[in-house]
């Protein structure tokens, strides 16, 4: 409806794109005035789909024959919307590109196997939960929450391409499960990966959307991811623009349950002024993203908080924050993660990250015990532990695994990434 002439006006659509569209007007009507913002604009493709949104003039232009051109910017759209406006416009370019449609199960489960992407000790780690494991994923796949979008290429049904986001915290989605295998002519990994850029920098736009930033986990040794999120970070130099932190990875046993801190040591939920001397040794140490990306303040009232969304729909998230402190000061912050068992394949958010802010004075069994303390939330016989900074790891000699990146965006530095992508793997974003 017209916002000041109070009735339907129907015009056709050209150039549709998830930032917005432009349409036609006879020279003597001036319908569409310059700057006006329409609450509740609806498109519709043929009456098979119906997109409400909201859209502001942002131009007016004469061109001979066809009238006055205005272009239309997209203001607002629902989450679920915008995955289905996405889909067409996904569809229409290459018919090979999906965008959280519902994904046949046997080949999802063919394909992580096929590409190694769950290799047998992976495997033997979701085995004893594999029943909820299965019940998760269907969820996440054929029910498609908003809270979780995943991106496939796929030919006659068969997966050649996979990568899929989850809102991890309440401003950052986290880019996991990225997969591929050879497509004759084609180049899946990087058409997925194309698709998820293309995705997020229209919606961080979206006041509803919430998104400030993208969060991704790899190994270092790892060279295709390296050279896509670590490449742009390198190549950015601005930390407060995209960042990468080094954690080291151990999966803990809990072999100091049930053994007490010693006096003078504390642990116990972390207080603003906790979370401020964090920041403060953070931004010295890194003056990265990580902090803001995981939100530990929670800032600003939320409506739907995020933990209150994932329950709503059936799934469980939760984050807590924790100070191990000597003597009243504060020597690590633990940040307790839960999430369903599986919903990140390396348990990524269901797990303790440790951030050391006293490496030279925390001695590793007093963090053990603390520790310790924290895993009974957890149904996994082994925790996942991340710790940083590395330092800490080396000159303590605490026992790891392996390492992981912690990969921060900015989102309003998507436009910086796309081109560094197209530069660098020649991705074309038409």
């Amino acid at each position: 409806n017209h916002p000041f002439l109070k009735k339907r006006i129907q015009l056709e659509v050209s150039d549709l794109s998830t930032s917005g569209f432009s349409a036609y007007e006879k020279v003597d009507e001036g319908i569409l005035m310059l700057g006006m913002i329409i609450p509740e604009l609806m498109i519709d493709f043929a009456g098979a789909l119906q997109i409400k949104c909201a859209a502001q003039v942002i131009y007016r232009l004469e061109e001979k024959e066809k009238g006055i051109r205005c272009g239309l910017a997209i203001l607002e759209m629902d989450i679920n919307t915008y995955n289905r406006l996405t889909q067409v416009l996904a569809s229409a370019l290459d018919p090979h590109a999906y965008i959280s449609s519902e994904v046949d199960m046997d080949a999802l489960w063919e394909f992580f196997f096929e590409t190694g992407f769950i290799y047998p000790k992976k495997y033997r780690l979701i085995q004893s939960y594999r029943k909820d494991f299965k019940k998760t994923y269907q969820k996440l796949y054929q029910e498609n929450p908003e809270i979780a979008q995943h991106f496939t290429y796929q030919k006659n049904g068969r997966i050649y391409g996979h990568i899929s986001m989850v809102k991890a915290y309440e401003r950052a989605w986290m880019i996991h499960h990225h997969a591929a295998r050879v497509m004759k002519g084609k180049r899946p990994g990087l058409m997925v990966l194309k698709e998820i850029m293309y995705y997020l920098n229209d919606m961080h736009r979206l006041p509803s959307a919430k998104t400030e930033y993208m969060v991704s986990y790899f190994r270092p040794e790892n060279k295709f991811p390296d050279r896509v999120f670590g490449g742009f970070a390198r190549d950015l130099e601005n930390p407060r623009g995209c960042s990468m932190d080094l954690f080291y990875y151990l999966p803990y046993t809990s072999l100091s349950l049930g053994a007490k801190l010693p006096i003078r040591w504390s642990l116990q939920e972390s207080s603003g002024r906790d979370l401020w001397e964090l920041h403060r040794f953070y931004n010295h140490y890194s003056g990265g993203l990580l902090l803001d990306a995981l939100d530990l303040e929670k800032k600003g009232p939320v409506k739907e908080p995020l933990e209150e969304i994932y329950k709503r729909l059936g799934f469980l998230r939760k984050w807590r924050t924790y100070s191990l402190s000597h003597n009243g000061e504060l020597n690590a912050v633990l940040i307790v993660d839960q999430s369903d068992l599986g919903f990140n394949l390396s348990e990524l958010l269901n797990g303790i990250k440790i951030l050391v802010t006293n490496p030279e004075g925390l001695p590793w069994n007093i963090l053990s015990v603390a520790i310790a303390q924290l895993t009974g939330v957890y149904r996994m016989k082994r925790v996942p532990i991340l710790f940083y900074p590395v330092e800490y790891v080396q000159n303590k000699k605490v026992p790891y695994e392996k390492q992981y990146q912690a990969w921060v965006l900015d989102v309003r530095y998507g436009n910086e990434y796309m081109e560094y992508m197209q530069k660098k793997f020649r991705i074309s974003y038409k």
